[in-house]
């Protein structure tokens, strides 16, 4: 497995493992192929964007994508998705594309990582070094 820096070609094929990803518990997400992509490239439109997408076999299984939110005094880094696709969880995959990202991250002199969970996922994002922030999200559907 290698994680590489998405290009825009490898949008749809990276918008495909997401889709995968969110088909299983606990999201149970029923992700059309143009929906998914129309995310990815959404995503990798933010200011100062980056997109690590693990690959095996020529095969994406997994992605990470975010922005740069740059904030008062330092730059943050704010992950909109990680995911990988069944198959492959709990092998590495996610933890490989989080320290690739911290990687390139502190390269650019950003040293702040951020994103919302999941209850699900909060031990995962644990093991990989966040702490829980004193943020809550709230939303409301209109």
């Amino acid at each position: 497995m290698e994680c590489r820096q998405v290009k825009d070609e490898a949008a749809a094929d990276l918008a495909l493992a997401m889709a995968r990803a969110y088909a299983e518990a606990p999201w149970n997400e029923n992700w059309t192929k143009e929906r998914a992509e129309r995310r990815v490239r959404a995503i990798l439109g933010n200011y100062r964007a980056m997109g690590l997408m693990a690959v095996e076999d020529d095969m994406v299984i997994g992605g990470l994508l975010g922005f740069i939110d740059p904030y008062a005094e330092e730059d943050f880094f704010f992950v909109s998705e990680l995911f990988v696709i069944p198959e492959r969880k709990r092998q590495g995959v996610g933890r490989k594309l989080m320290e690739e990202a911290e990687r390139v991250l502190r390269e650019k002199g950003v040293r702040v990582i951020q994103l919302i969970t999941i209850e699900d996922n909060e031990a995962f994002y644990g093991k990989c070094g966040l702490e829980k922030d004193a943020c809550t999200v709230r939303y409301k559907r209109i």
